[in-house]
């Protein structure tokens, strides 16, 4: 596998997601009581704090709060005696549906909070305010949301699935974390996937070949580079979800950096040897700054706001002023540059090197270098987390971690290693520019994508060895980001996180807190919404296969399933417009097989696989607006058969 920064065909790895392992949180209140579904001012005093609670509607908070709205929980904790906020609480609560014409009760509360807390397999509310998800997105295409908890317990949940158009080249999240755009060169399109309700939502066309994808602080635009007949980047509007504008800047492969005031813009054009600078409120490029050698990365530190331009060809890193449109310094490393970031706090730049085994470190502050880190098996992608920088190499199953508490010391850095999988990413046949790693949400811990295992690993810092791994069901990953869920502390004694209700109805608030201990239930209700078509699908499938059944090689499947129609009280479903569509992970051999009707709503289609592997099943009924994404799918399990026989 040719790296990126050798090619014109970009594809990349990068960090990703993060996860804690087998973590159940112990602080948190939520208190809930509803009349009309708005609830504010309501109050509780235990065990010396007084909690404030309120929750409402984040697009109409002075109107009663609707099924289908994303709701605003408020947690204000104040000690009772000096009404001073109390902070560095860790809130866990839950939030699950009540019958009709019922109310929590104390006993049942108890009871429910400790399964919950108790964190067995299976065994979830219907909404989990202490979780967060691991989004993969794989190669075939698809993206693949994890239950992280159950799968650090080494078991793995697979919550669903999102089929995307094309296959993906990169992907950014939002600003607000609410939704991940995935950019598509085979259909010259960006889809928006919902992190709420992990569903594609609109597909933008976006211009010939996209490659590249970020967003802006700000989150109003997301810049896409494309490299086709006119090569440059589209400004897609977030909001509106749709193109803003097309600014040619050259030839060649593109990277995206845009300022912390979302003032400026700039664009590498790797072939023309370019770096553009646009004016974000123009919308219009202002200036092209020219290299001796090739731009490979760019980089922007908040700190000193400035700049940074990594030549892979003379090694050096160039210093541009956005704002004068002028170049700085020039930082003079070695030959062979690839990928470069800043540190959180923008103080340092880490940029790796492949071509001479190391990573070099320069101080934003001086424009000087300050280390030269060896590292073996050519470091390609560096990602950081509270402690470390994290590098992942191309030749080697390896990860080193450089403690960041050494850079700028006189003293030697620390880098310590520890395995991810066995094998190295170069032998994936798909490399994207996408992270690799992402940092857990409330733990030192990280998650480490390894796609030439098809595999994606946990580690907890301060170990020498992923703690464990989570199966991705046969699809090869190349990025994951992690869907928080968590409640997090907004303000001195306030704690907040925002949540989708489903459906009408009432509900409960299952609440624990450690210390001091207290478990308490509220209740709350969401009224009917008008404008909210029924989250019920209009087909309820049920299949006779049993999911995961081995087949040996060459041998007809068939595969049985029931449709029965929700808005006509499960009558079986008479159409004959089903249709399924199979592939073998990572994503070949797709066909479309058209199903048979036995009658009665029963439904069977029959196919021979001819090579091994995980098989999965997709239903689709276009007449229902059901495509492939939308029903559960089962997977079987196609081997070779043994000398002696069938499959056992």
């Amino acid at each position: 596998m040719t790296p990126f920064w050798k090619s014109n065909r970009v594809r990349e790895l990068a960090p990703i997601i993060a996860i804690s392992a087998g973590v159940v949180l112990f602080v948190a209140f939520l208190f809930f009581r509803s009349d009309s579904s708005v609830v504010t001012g309501e109050s509780v005093t235990r065990e010396g704090l007084k909690i404030d609670f309120s929750i409402t509607s984040v697009i109409e908070p002075d109107k009663p709060l609707k099924a289908g709205e994303i709701a605003k929980v408020s947690l204000k904790f104040t000690d009772s005696t000096t009404g001073k906020p109390v902070t560095g609480l860790l809130p866990a609560a839950w939030i699950d549906p009540l019958r009709d014409g019922t109310k929590s009760e104390p006993e049942a509360c108890k009871r429910s909070a400790a399964t919950y807390l108790s964190g067995f397999v299976g065994i979830r509310p219907m909404i989990d305010l202490n979780s967060y998800y691991i989004v993969v997105l794989n190669a075939d295409p698809s993206i693949a949301v994890i239950d992280p908890i159950i799968g650090v317990r080494g078991i793995t949940k697979l919550l669903t699935q999102v089929l995307l158009p094309g296959p993906p080249e990169d992907w950014a999240r939002s600003a607000d974390e609410k939704q991940v755009y995935v950019a598509m060169s085979s259909v010259n399109a960006v889809s928006f996937v919902d992190l709420d309700t992990f569903r594609i939502g609109k597909t933008v066309k976006v211009g010939e070949r996209p490659s590249r994808i970020m967003v802006q602080p700000d989150g109003r635009y997301a810049w896409v580079g494309t490299t086709g007949a006119k090569p440059g980047v589209t400004v897609v509007d977030t909001e509106k979800q749709e193109v803003k504008a097309h600014i040619e800047t050259g030839k060649g492969h593109h990277e995206l950096v845009v300022t912390s005031d979302n003032r400026f813009a700039l664009v590498s054009n790797r072939d023309d040897r370019t770096v553009s600078l646009i004016n974000v409120r123009q919308l219009k490029k202002t200036k092209d700054f020219e290299l001796k050698g090739i731009p490979i990365s760019l980089a922007y530190s908040a700190l000193s706001q400035a700049a940074y331009v990594a030549d892979g060809e003379t090694g050096e890193v160039l210093v541009l002023d956005p704002a004068s449109g002028k170049v700085r310094a020039t930082i003079p490393l070695e030959p062979g540059l690839g990928p470069m970031r800043i540190t959180p706090d923008g103080r340092y730049g880490f940029v790796v090197n492949p071509a001479k085994d190391a990573v070099f470190v320069f101080d934003t502050a001086n424009n000087t270098q300050v280390h030269r880190i060896d590292i073996k098996g050519e470091p390609f992608q560096i990602v950081f987390s509270r402690a470390y920088g994290f590098v992942r190499s191309l030749s080697n199953n390896t990860v080193s971690m450089i403690r960041l508490a050494d850079i700028g010391g006189t003293g030697q850095v620390t880098v310590s290693h520890f395995e991810a999988g066995d094998r190295p990413p170069k032998d994936s046949p798909f490399l994207l520019p996408s992270d690799l790693f992402a940092t857990a949400v409330t733990e030192a811990s990280t998650i480490v994508v390894s796609p030439g295992d098809a595999n994606v690993f946990y580690y907890m810092e301060g170990m020498n060895a992923p703690m464990g791994s989570f199966g991705n069901y046969g699809h090869r990953p190349l990025s994951a980001i992690v869907a928080d869920r968590t409640i997090k502390e907004a303000a001195p004694g306030e704690y907040i996180s925002t949540v989708k209700i489903p459906s009408d109805g009432n509900y409960q608030m299952i609440l624990t807190l450690d210390s001091p201990q207290l478990i308490e239930c509220f209740d709350f209700a969401a009224a009917i919404n008008p404008n909210l078509a029924r989250d019920e699908l209009p087909l309820r499938i049920a299949y006779e296969t049993r999911g995961g059944t081995l087949t040996p090689t060459g041998q007809e499947a068939k595969i049985r399933f029931t449709l029965n129609d929700t808005a006509k009280n499960g009558a079986p479903y008479s159409g004959d417009d089903v249709t399924v569509l199979t592939f073998r992970a990572p994503g070949q051999d797709r066909t479309e097989h058209k199903v048979k009707s036995l009658g009665d709503g029963k439904f069977e289609f029959a196919f021979t696989p001819n090579n091994s592997g995980a098989y999965y099943i997709y239903p689709s009924v276009r007449s229902q607006g059901l495509d492939y994404s939308k029903l559960a799918f089962i997977t079987i399990i196609v081997q070779d058969p043994p000398s002696g026989g069938g499959v056992q």
